[in-house]
């Protein structure tokens, strides 16, 4: 399925002020004005689509986080990508008729969501749109790629300490952690028992500590070791 709104009605969003489209210039300001979208919030009650549905819509995401996830035959989820606030998902419906995975908010998410054929017909007016979004499939691509060779080629300390590092790159202090340790484990292709142990040694031995779903990384060098890059 496909979320058609959580709970009260549903109000425009000002698509032409997100960062997304920054790159565009004030020229486009106009157009992406006119184009309708929709402000959707979602608990994490909620479903935003479901992977076989028609792809409908994609999305902007305002605040929170959204997980992107495929299941296997055997009902195991695998995530593919975690979606931070002013980051784009559900392009499937540009290329495919079908999303080809599902997606869920974590705890909550306001987003704004874009009929393919909105974004379509302004495509074909402006150009410049379509290109924007195209670029960002690409990166998204090479995101994956990346991710792959890590998957393959790291160990379960190593893919943690990546991710870590990642979350919590911008960050000085405090990094709220939505995650749980299952998710952190069905993102990074480990098994829940070992994510655990891994933070429960690091928090020992002072890498990290812990508090009311928020993490902050205490020995950042000693991180960008066990994880053989840089952040």
């Amino acid at each position: 399925m496909e979320s058609p709104h959580s709970n009260g009605a549903l109000k425009s969003c000002p698509i032409h002020e997100f960062p997304a489209f920054a790159a565009l210039g004030e020229k486009l300001t106009s157009a992406l004005k006119a184009v309708e979208s929709d402000t959707v919030e979602y608990t994490a009650a909620d479903t935003i689509y479901t992977a076989g549905v028609n792809a409908q819509h994609i999305y902007l995401l305002r605040e929170g986080h959204v997980k992107l996830f495929k299941t296997t035959p055997a009902g195991k989820d695998q995530i593919i990508r975690i979606v931070k606030a002013g980051e784009i998902f559900g392009f499937d419906g540009l290329v495919d008729i079908r999303y080809n995975h599902s997606a869920l908010p974590l705890k909550q998410a306001s987003v704004c969501r874009i009929a393919v054929e909105k974004l379509a017909a302004l495509g074909e007016r402006r150009p410049e749109v379509e290109r924007l979004i195209m670029v960002r499939c690409i990166k998204e691509l090479q995101h994956a790629d990346e991710r792959l060779l890590e998957l393959g080629a790291k160990r379960s300390g190593e893919r943690l300490a990546s991710f870590l590092l990642a979350w919590c790159c911008d960050a000085q202090t405090w990094t709220p952690l939505v995650l749980s340790r299952l998710e952190i484990a069905q993102l990074l292709g480990l098994t829940i028992e070992t994510v655990s142990r891994l933070f429960a040694q690091w928090k020992r031995d002072g890498l990290v500590q812990e508090k009311r779903q928020a993490i902050q990384i205490m020995d950042r060098k000693q991180m960008v070791t066990v994880a053989g890059s840089h952040c």
